[in-house]
Formats: structure tokens, sequence, C-alpha cells
């Protein structure tokens, strides 16, 4: 099964911060067998977000969305 990380933050949209979460659930995932094939990075437009959930729906099997910084 294909998952999806969809990674919600404009801060991770400018050259200040790193996406390190999806770092660290990919790895989880994968280590449950679990293929990540699509990061996502929305910023903080509902808009672009509905856009994207769309597209990872159509795609993915698994769909994980969080913040962008911290365990949100």
């Amino acid at each position: 099964m294909t998952a999806e990380i969809i990674a919600i933050g404009s801060e991770l949209l400018t050259p200040f911060f790193q996406d390190t979460n999806s770092l660290y659930l990919t790895e989880k995932l994968n280590q449950l067998g679990v293929e990540v094939g699509f990061k996502t990075v929305v910023g903080d437009n509902r808009e672009h977000l509905t856009q994207a959930a769309r597209i990872a729906l159509g795609r993915a099997g698994i769909i994980i969305f969080m913040g962008g910084l911290g365990p949100t």
C-alpha cells in the first residue's frame, strides 16, 4: 500500500525551516512495510489544502496530514 504525507504550514515553504517530521514518519512507515510514494507541502491556505487532499485521495491508500512544526 502506498502512503502520502501532507505537511501543512506556510513556514515549510520558506528556506528557514526543514520538514523533519515527514522524514521521521517515512522511516516509521517504511519499518511497517508501507511505502511513502508522495510527500506534499501545503501552505496555510484552505483551498490549496483541499486541492492537495483531493489529489492524494486518488493516488494513495494512506494519507497522513500533519502540522509543519512540532507534533501538531
